[in-house]
């Protein structure tokens, strides 16, 4: 789908502020009341559940990380079928090599890492063992939407198959992506390796710049997101990091869209834009989307398409798989979320 790099003539000169108002809300993890970040401590338990961190207006600050060792067990919703298709490329190589496997509209294919690491286009080698599991980001990872949260039962699903990892979960409610280097700063000096870090963030980047998004002047603020994942990848992949040798495996989610591409969010009956008409917004998405995969590949990590997987199952497009805030996911999307990311590291789909 094209992208739009102006603003459309026919909308010129029509922009109210609550347009605006009404467009914010459609991007991942953006935080409907503000772009306040959470201060969380984050809880220490055995069975592993975090919940969500009260906001405020102190700017990026780094959470106290959850840390945890075992399982927790969380009853599974019922699923809905994928919109897209999860990326392909193979994630071996960790640190020294690996691959990037980015997804735009269910297209399949991989880059492949700095050094080493193999490729398969079309499919996925997951990983053969995982020692820890770390969590980073916005309110898609720090209790936003409907629970049980994929982050517990992802952490249960890699508990499972790979036994007895270790869990931190850093990510910050209504964060944005300048808060990723914090978070990774914040992570332990030591974790069992091979690590896999899990990343939900961008959408309150979006948000927060709405109106030069919809005037196309955002390329700064798109410039400053690619270069704010670049650095939280450089702490996450420096050279034994958490510890001698061992591995580091992203994977980064991106920016999806309640509205499926139709921007009719008073139709969606959304807690915002009552009244208001829609705007199409696929092209603006698709811009986003691409910093962020261009971003996470220059690193050799991989680029989780949440936007094409959860394309098709927004309010529009019933079992919806959003929370009735059109911005974090529901029981169900949190379950199909859970699915992307493991399918992503493991190679497996769940039952």
């Amino acid at each position: 789908m094209p992208r739009l790099t102006s603003l459309p003539r026919w909308l010129s000169g029509r922009l109210s502020g609550s347009l605006v108002l009404a467009l914010v809300v459609g991007c991942s993890g953006a935080d409907p009341v503000g772009d306040t970040e959470s201060t969380s401590g984050g809880s220490t338990s055995g069975g592993g559940s975090t919940s969500a961190g009260a906001e405020s207006s102190t700017g990026d600050t780094s959470a106290g990380s959850s840390t945890s060792t075992g399982g927790s067990t969380s009853g599974e919703s019922t699923s809905g079928s994928s919109g897209g298709t999860t990326s392909g490329g193979t994630t071996s190589g960790g640190t020294t090599g690996g691959t990037s496997g980015t997804t735009s509209g269910g297209t399949s294919g991989g880059t492949s890492g700095t050094s080493g690491g193999d490729t398969t286009t079309g499919g996925v080698m997951g990983l053969p063992d995982v020692g820890s599991l770390v969590v980073l980001g916005d309110s898609i990872s720090d209790g936003g939407g409907q629970p049980p949260y994929y982050y517990d039962l992802l952490r249960a699903d890699l508990d499972a198959k790979y036994g007895g990892i270790k869990y931190v979960n850093n990510a910050q409610s209504g964060s944005k992506t300048g808060a990723l280097l914090g978070q990774a700063k914040g992570l332990p000096g030591a974790l069992p390796g091979p690590v896999v870090v899990v990343v939900t963030s961008g959408g309150n980047d979006m948000k927060g710049a709405l109106v030069q998004v919809i005037s196309g002047t955002d390329g700064p603020v798109k410039a400053q997101v690619a270069m704010n994942i670049d650095a939280a990848l450089g702490e996450l992949l420096a050279p034994n990091r958490f510890g001698p040798g061992v591995e580091v495996f992203v994977f980064e989610g991106n920016i999806y869209d309640a509205s499926d591409g139709e921007g009719n969010f008073s139709e969606g009956k959304c807690a915002f834009g009552q009244g208001l008409p829609p705007l199409p917004t696929d092209g603006y998405f698709d811009a986003w989307n691409a910093v962020v995969a261009d971003a996470v590949g220059a690193r050799g990590q991989e680029a989780v398409d949440m936007h094409g997987e959860f394309y098709g199952h927004g309010y529009n497009n019933p079992p919806n798989w959003y929370a009735s805030d059109c911005t974090h996911p529901s029981m169900v999307g949190h379950d199909q979320l859970r699915r992307i990311f493991y399918t992503a590291i493991t190679g497996e789909a769940l039952p």
